[in-house]
């Protein structure tokens, strides 16, 4: 049973973690530490390269990308575009429910942009994830290309990491992200072969 969805319990034990180390204030060490490490690269052309990172992971840009991808769905698979509404719609209950229930304040070190909002989960690393993963795994699936895989979660990462580098996450609210965005693709993922089984 466990090997049998481990889409879910490997990414949800690791949110799980973090949740708890955040909860009992053991994690913001290692946040400290990671952001002055990235502190001392901070300079031109990395923060514009980083801001435009954070750019592609922007709700309106995803929102923007989403219904392209989505009326290309409805032309060509209208089962797909379910499966991938689903994905999106939890996305985004994560990223809204996780900050209301964590209220974890942002970094307040060294912002780059300017932002509001509570830090932990990083929505932009749960909806990378689920987007672009989303992306990269249906084109993967269809095209069976290496270079998809290695550009698609170089680019997800990046997103990541401009969130950090930009002052607005630590690197918790970010892995905390991701193993959401992971999530949110392994349930869908097991929806899927269960309606092809029917």
């Amino acid at each position: 049973m466990i090997k049998k969805y481990k889409e879910i319990w490997i990414p949800f034990t690791c949110f799980l973690l973090i949740a708890i180390l955040l909860i009992c204030n053991q994690i913001l060490p290692i946040d400290l530490w990671i952001y002055h490490k990235i502190e001392g690269i901070i300079q031109e052309p990395i923060t514009t390269i980083m801001k435009i990172f954070t750019f592609l992971g922007e709700p309106k840009t995803i929102i923007a990308f989403s219904i392209i991808w989505g009326i290309y769905l409805f032309k060509k698979d209208k089962q797909e575009l379910k499966h991938f509404c689903f994905i999106l719609i939890m996305s985004v209950i994560f990223i809204v429910f996780l900050k209301l229930l964590f209220m974890r304040e942002r970094p307040d070190i060294l912002r780059l942009i300017p932002i509001d909002g509570y830090s932990f989960p990083s929505g932009h690393s749960i909806i990378s994830v689920s987007f672009y993963g989303y992306l990269m795994t249906y084109f993967i699936e269809r095209k069976k290309n290496l270079f998809i895989f290695i550009f698609g979660i170089l680019f997800i990462l990046g997103i990541g990491f401009s969130r950090i580098y930009l002052g607005v996450h630590y690197f918790s609210d970010v892995l905390a992200g991701y193993s959401l965005g992971a999530l949110t693709l392994g349930i869908g993922s097991i929806l899927r072969r269960k309606e092809k089984k029917l």
